[in-house]
C-alpha cells in the first residue's frame, strides 16, 4: 500500500530514499527518447521488450521508463544548452528539439540526482550530456512532475507540489 509522502517533512532523507529506489537504473543505457504530448518526454532505459497488448506488440519499452509531465526541461552537452522545452514554440523548433534529444540515445546514465529544494532531477549521461527537469512549483495543473516506471512493477511519482510516492503499478489510484 502506497503512502503519499510530503517532501518538506523528509528533505534530509529524500536524497537517500531516491538513491535507493533508483540505484539500479544508474549504468543503464538510454535506448529511446520520445516526445509524448507537446514537450513531455519519455526515456526508455535498460532491456527493451515488446508491449504485451497485441495492438502494441510491434513497439518496445524499456525495463525502466522515465516520463516528464508538466515539467520544463533542459538538455545540455558540456554545460552548453542544446535545447530547452521553453523554446519549443513552433513545429520547426519541436523537430529540431527532437533531433537534438536523440543525442541521449545509446548513452549510459552515470548519475541521477534529485534537488530536494525544487524536486528537480538531473540525469547525467556519458560524454557529458545532461537532462535537467525543472518543475514549476507554482503550476496548478495537478499533474505529477515526473514518474519512473521500474522493472519491479513499481512506479515512483514526484509532484505535484512537494509530494512523492512509490507504489505497485497494479494499485489503483
Amino acid at each position: 500500500m502506497a503512502t503519499k509522502t510530503s517532501i518538506t517533512n523528509s528533505q534530509s532523507d529524500l536524497k537517500q530514499i531516491i538513491r535507493l529506489i533508483t540505484k539500479r537504473i544508474v549504468g543503464e543505457t538510454c535506448h529511446k527518447v520520445l516526445f509524448r504530448y507537446g514537450d513531455e518526454l519519455l526515456l526508455a532505459f535498460g532491456e527493451m521488450t515488446p508491449y504485451s497488448h497485441p495492438k502494441l506488440a510491434h513497439l518496445y519499452k524499456g525495463s525502466w521508463r522515465l516520463g516528464t509531465r508538466a515539467t520544463p526541461w533542459i538538455c545540455k552537452h558540456n554545460n552548453h544548452i542544446l535545447v530547452s522545452s521553453t523554446e519549443l514554440d513552433s513545429e520547426e523548433k519541436i523537430q529540431t528539439g527532437k533531433n537534438l534529444l536523440k543525442q541521449l540515445e545509446n548513452k549510459k546514465l552515470h548519475e541521477l540526482i534529485i534537488d530536494v529544494h525544487n524536486i528537480g532531477l538531473n540525469l547525467c549521461f556519458e560524454n557529458n550530456y545532461q537532462l535537467i527537469l525543472e518543475p514549476d512549483l507554482q503550476d496548478d495543473s495537478g499533474l505529477t512532475y515526473w514518474e519512473l516506471f521500474m522493472p519491479t512493477e513499481q512506479i515512483l511519482t514526484v509532484g505535484p507540489g512537494f509530494f512523492w510516492e512509490c507504489k505497485s503499478i497494479h494499485e489503483r489510484c
